[in-house]
């Protein structure tokens, strides 16, 4: 099945969805992909397993790559679980560690600092 866009002059954008298998390199997390012609790339189409890229190589946001476990596994991301009121936001680094608010340390967030006390968060004593 073929799509086209008609972008300004001299560009046509043409979009092929494949199903097949052969077509998609996407590590087993999809099974469909899109052949942008202009790009004259293929990408990978609703990644599933929380994984995301052109090749559902990379994970979703709030989610770090399983050392332990190959690209074409199902829990090859997992989810970062920072806690709301100790992290900055929902994301992690590549290795699951959080960004702690002022006060806050521990891979989570969720322990207070030397003097520090816990009261919806990390606050100073």
């Amino acid at each position: 099945m073929w799509y086209a866009m008609t972008l300004p002059l001299p560009y046509t954008l043409c979009i092929h969805f494949s199903s097949s298998l052969q077509d998609c390199e996407c590590f087993g997390h999809s099974n469909r992909c899109s052949y942008i012609d202009l790009l004259n790339t293929v990408i990978c189409v609703s990644c599933k397993h929380n994984t995301r890229g052109q090749h559902c190589e990379l994970c979703r946001l709030g989610y770090f790559r399983n050392a332990s476990a190959q690209l074409d596994d199902e829990n090859v991301c997992i989810e970062c679980y920072c806690n709301p009121l100790g992290s900055v936001h929902e994301r992690c680094n590549g290795s699951g560690f959080c960004e702690c608010k002022a006060g806050a340390t521990g891979p989570k967030c969720d322990e207070c600092l030397p003097g520090n006390s816990w009261h919806a968060g990390c606050r100073r004593k």
